[in-house]
């Protein structure tokens, strides 16, 4: 595969689940990839780390409404001290996941999604993830 086509992935480090999302090979859309449970992520990001050509994930910072470091702060530190041990090639970026789960939400409302299919756990932690990884996209590319 050429060098200048890599995917990012996005992480959405939920206390009880985690939103997956990626982006293409040239790295202009996000899209949803799954929400595994916590006790899934290492053995999920071994796989696709070696399966996927991916260069850099995204982690959604948790800040406050005013803009503030969130409680979760400290769980997502504990998680990149992790992996940037466990991946030391891959770039890390932050950013700030304010509103994402109610963006996910109305993205559901406004696909038709069923209020029964918009209730199932772990739908919108993915699409949390892609909308995190869009917002790096639309800022960084």
């Amino acid at each position: 595969m050429s060098p200048q086509y890599f995917r990012y992935l996005a992480i959405d480090l939920g206390a009880r689940r985690i939103g997956l999302a990626h982006t293409d090979l040239l790295r202009t859309i996000a899209s949803p990839l799954e929400t595994i449970s916590n006790d899934m992520l290492w053995s999920k990001l071994d796989q696709l780390i070696q399966t996927n050509e991916y260069r850099a994930m995204v982690i959604g910072w948790p800040l406050e409404s005013d803009g503030n470091e969130g409680r979760s702060v400290d769980r997502v530190k504990k998680f990149l001290i992790s992996f940037t041990k466990r991946y030391p090639s891959l770039e890390v970026h932050k950013i700030d996941e304010r509103y994402t789960s109610k963006e996910a939400a109305q993205v559901l409302i406004d696909s038709g999604t069923s209020k029964k299919k918009r209730q199932e756990k772990g739908r919108l932690d993915k699409i949390a993830a892609a909308i995190i990884l869009q917002r790096y996209l639309d800022h960084h590319n």
